[in-house]
């Protein structure tokens, strides 16, 4: 495979149906390997879940029947905990601290799985069950990257202070990032960060998970490998906003046009409407144009 997506996703039966919705839409497109095609493809699409409190700790039935008829579920060695704000799939906000630190726990964990499983794989992606991917404008835009050195995605800024520094760095947005094989390999090298991910959590040790930004799995990659790791010089590659974004905008309005590729915050309706608008789609060119600097690329509206 070119690419391999793992997207995290919960043993409940609402995240259930996301993931039925993205199966029955985007990853129909040409270029996704599915149990239908026998797993050809540019792509091979995961859910990355873990144990759930709701059953116990235990895969639930539903579960084993979705992974029996899909082949596309990988299960890992850790636990989900339960949120503790009001926040709800394909909302903005955070799930609360300890929700947040399993799940940076399942982001690291799927890169380590993805890293040993698929020793020849190029890239390998994070994604979220609340969105809609464009899946070959997505590979055409892939094509045009370098092979080493890529972190890409919709960029975010955050600030750190570490003895009397302070550090800004830009992180990728949690819907859709890439890292090129040898920054996963990065990634996952850092030793604080290895500690930290077998370390179960207790509310005494919340400071040191919060030392690395746990809390937040997409800031904890970017933490990791743009201020702990800054001397290994990733390219940070920027996506465009006008593909790169949610289904609303700030002002509430539909901001999808042709040139979306990764369409976030869906309602459970949103995906057959797209799906609709741009199931015919067969485009193998990128069409944005590229700026190239010291240190990023950025793909411009």
């Amino acid at each position: 495979y070119l690419i391999v997506f793992g997207i995290p996703s919960i043993d409940i039966e609402a995240r259930r149906r996301r993931r039925d919705l993205q199966r029955t839409t985007c990853w129909q497109f040409p270029g996704v390997a599915r149990r239908a095609n026998n797993f050809n493809g540019a792509m091979l699409v995961l859910y990355v879940l873990a144990r759930h409190p709701s059953h116990g700790y235990n895969h639930s039935a539903a579960l084993l029947e979705e992974t029996d008829e899909y082949h596309d579920v990988v299960t890992l060695r850790t636990s989900d905990a339960l949120p503790t704000t009001n926040k709800t799939v394909g909302t903005v906000g955070p799930w609360g601290t300890e929700a947040g630190i399993s799940i940076s726990r399942k982001v690291y964990l799927w890169f380590d799985l993805a890293l040993r499983v698929f020793p020849n794989v190029a890239y390998i992606a994070k994604g979220d069950d609340d969105m809609f991917l464009r899946v070959p404008q997505f590979l055409a835009d892939l094509l045009t990257l370098p092979r080493r050195r890529v972190y890409w995605g919709m960029p975010l800024g955050w600030s750190v202070r570490k003895r009397s520094i302070n550090y800004r760095f830009r992180y990728a947005a949690g819907m859709c990032y890439t890292l090129s094989r040898d920054v996963a390999q990065q990634f996952v090298s850092y030793k604080p960060l290895q500690r930290l991910v077998e370390m179960p959590y207790s509310k005494m040790r919340e400071p040191k998970f919060l030392s690395l930004n746990m809390q937040d799995d997409d800031m904890m990659v970017g933490r990791v490998l743009r201020v702990e790791q800054r001397h290994h010089h990733s390219i940070f590659v920027v996506a465009a906003p006008c593909s790169f974004h949610d289904i609303l905008n700030d002002t509430g309005h539909y901001s999808v046009t042709w040139r979306s590729v990764v369409i976030h915050h869906l309602r459970e309706d949103d995906y057959g409407k797209l799906m609709e608008r741009f199931g015919n789609d067969t485009t193998h060119s990128s069409r944005l144009e590229m700026v190239r600097g010291r240190g990023y690329i950025q793909f411009v509206c």
